[in-house]
């Protein structure tokens, strides 16, 4: 029948197209900078949560990480607050001179991993390089 495919043929049709659209996929998206970091600061604080004849008997500790990336001719200073505190780790592949890919969304950055993951940091500072 003229005009008709064979299901092999639609099979290979739909696979090269879909082939061909990976790329895109991880690629950058809209908004997506390329970076490098910069340093990444480890900052503890320290909050009392019992005292004992005005001593500190019990405490909760906080770990942030401060990270600056630099992207184009601007300074990224973002904290970075781990999930699990308060020995959070740091992604892997996070290291000074290290590239990142992230985006700004008002207040904030978002770190997009390898894997696929996103991070959200709070943007503290953002200046020309």
């Amino acid at each position: 029948m003229p005009g008709s495919r064979s299901l092999a043929q639609t099979s290979a049709l739909v696979l090269l197209t879909g082939l061909a659209l990976v790329p895109l996929a991880f690629s950058a998206g809209p908004g997506e900078q390329s970076g490098t970091i910069l340093s990444i600061e480890r900052h503890a604080e320290v909050t009392p949560l019992e005292y004992v004849f005005n001593v500190v008997a019990a405490y909760y500790e906080t770990v942030t990480y401060r990270v600056r990336v630099r992207a184009d001719n601007e300074v990224y200073d973002a904290d970075y607050a781990p999930d699990v505190q308060p020995d959070g780790l740091l992604p892997s592949d996070w290291k000074e001179g290290a590239t990142v890919q992230f985006r700004i969304e008002k207040r904030k950055v978002i770190f997009l991993l390898p894997s696929g993951r996103e991070i959200e940091a709070r943007l503290t500072a953002r200046r020309k390089a």
